[in-house]
């Protein structure tokens, strides 16, 4: 059986065992609730049938949730910190579309209480059946599954990190017969076994029973393929090419097919479809909130923008954001309409005369920010995101700044990695491309949450904002 075919059903094993998990922890909370006589019944026991016809959307809404969040990928269903990162994310959210999905039918019927118990304790019986379907695992590939005996040829970064992410894959069986290749790279993986040099390949394919090979040189030794091919063409063991073109790459690349034909993209983004879409719903419910809840903070703004000085008070700037779209972006207004008349546009500095008095507190606590949100709800932005740049600056960074585009990748933000780290304003653009970078490479519904609970502590009153 193929790694592939066995991973497939260890997956569908453990999504069977999350949803059973889940409908035993309702129930369990049902006990909890209702039975064990832990929480005071002030109207009684409710039907149980009411609570039993929740099962079905419950599992449902389980099993697509961790889907889409991430929880079943191959290096999240273990039991582990991972699992618990995605496990935890997934249940929060659950919870929350349960919450909703029973507010529109019958949530009146149902205990709030209940509902909170279940909501913590389902979190906990995720991570308990991960935990017996690893030790069941574990039994089964003793008992029942030779491991895969896979032979690594080569050196380099690539070859390095594909051994390290194999070895997360534990729960696989993976049996490393040893690595060859140049002996002065061998203290690169001192996990597995030096065999010698690469042309050993074939009579170690041979003594070995090898099921795999795989090759990876750094690209500037690409000779060593051929010969490598010629020898191993005609064994049994499958051969696997680790390209090496991360020197053409500035920021991803992954290999795929289109018409059947191999291909490799540089570039691309690494935020998947339904990345997008989780992000979006956030977005459209958090500005919706924000906007009805400040209402008056933004009637008490706009009216002293009013009366600071002549003109509207929204100020709308052209900005580059997601794909180098240009939209305009919405401001309160804290400088004199023609402030840019004699100067054209130029980059934002401290104790900026041209800034009104009411004008220079709102740069200063990024209230003049706010309108924003209004961009948040239109999709032109996100709440969190690189912060968007004037068109013209950005003709003038993307050739100077390496890889000042790719912040483009996703939608720009009223918040970001960057802004709670300290880097806006006049400070250092590599640096903010830096942490710009790593926010979209690392992003998850936990990190744009980590980053808007940051914002208010780190991001709103800060030496750089002017």
């Amino acid at each position: 059986m193929q790694l592939g075919q066995i991973f497939f059903l260890f997956t569908v094993a453990t999504k069977l065992v999350d949803i059973g998990m889940v409908v035993a922890v309702w129930w369990l909370s049902w006990y909890l609730r209702f039975s064990a006589n832990v929480f005071p019944l002030a109207n009684g026991v409710p039907p149980i049938e009411v609570y039993s016809t929740v099962s079905l959307p419950l599992a449902l809404i389980f099993s697509a949730v961790l889907h889409i969040v991430g929880a079943y990928r191959a290096d999240r269903v273990k039991f582990g910190f991972r699992a618990a990162k995605k496990i935890f994310e997934g249940a929060t959210l659950s919870t929350l579309v349960l919450v909703s999905y029973l507010y529109f039918t019958e949530l009146t019927r149902f205990s709030r209480l209940y509902l909170l118990i279940f909501g913590v304790l389902s979190f906990l019986g995720l991570m308990v059946g991960r935990l017996f379907m690893q030790m069941g695992w574990t039994f089964i590939r003793r008992q029942l599954i030779s491991p895969l005996r896979v032979l690594l040829i080569g050196y380099g970064d690539l070859l390095k990190y594909y051994l390290h992410e194999f070895e997360s894959l534990r729960p696989f069986p993976i049996h490393w017969i040893g690595r060859l290749g140049p002996l002065a790279s061998s203290s690169e993986m001192t996990t597995i076994p030096y065999l010698g040099e690469d042309d050993l390949a074939l009579s170690t394919v041979r003594s070995q029973q090898v099921d795999k090979v795989v090759i990876s040189f750094p690209s500037k030794d690409p000779s060593r393929y051929e010969p490598l091919l010629a020898q191993l063409s005609h064994e049994l063991a499958s051969i696997k090419i680790i390209p090496d073109f991360g020197k053409f790459s500035t920021f991803t690349y992954q290999a795929g097919h289109e018409l059947g034909i191999p291909v490799l993209e540089f570039n691309g983004s690494p935020m998947g479809s339904s990345d997008r879409a989780i992000k979006r719903l956030m977005d459209i419910v958090g500005s919706i909130l924000f906007l009805i809840l400040f209402a008056p903070l933004y009637a008490i703004l706009a009216l002293c923008v009013r009366f600071s000085s002549p003109g509207p008070v929204i100020y709308s700037q052209k900005r580059m954001g997601a794909d180098g779209k240009v939209f305009s972006m919405y401001k309160f207004r804290s400088m004199p309409l023609d402030a840019e008349k004699k100067t054209g546009a130029v980059w934002a500095v401290k104790n900026d005369d041209r800034v009104t008095k009411i004008g220079g507190f709102l740069r200063r606590t990024s209230l003049d920010e706010l309108p924003q949100f209004f961009n948040v709800l239109k999709g032109d932005m996100s709440l969190v995101g690189p912060r968007p740049e004037r068109p013209v600056f950005v003709e003038q960074f993307r050739d100077q700044v390496p890889r000042y585009m790719l912040r483009h990748k996703v939608r720009s933000g009223i918040t970001g990695w960057a802004q709670i780290h300290g880097w806006r304003g006049n400070t250092s653009l590599e640096e903010r491309i830096n942490h710009d970078l790593f926010y979209i490479q690392n992003w998850s519904l936990l990190l744009d949450l980590k980053i808007l609970i940051l914002t208010p502590l780190r991001g709103l009153v800060h030496p750089n904002a002017y």
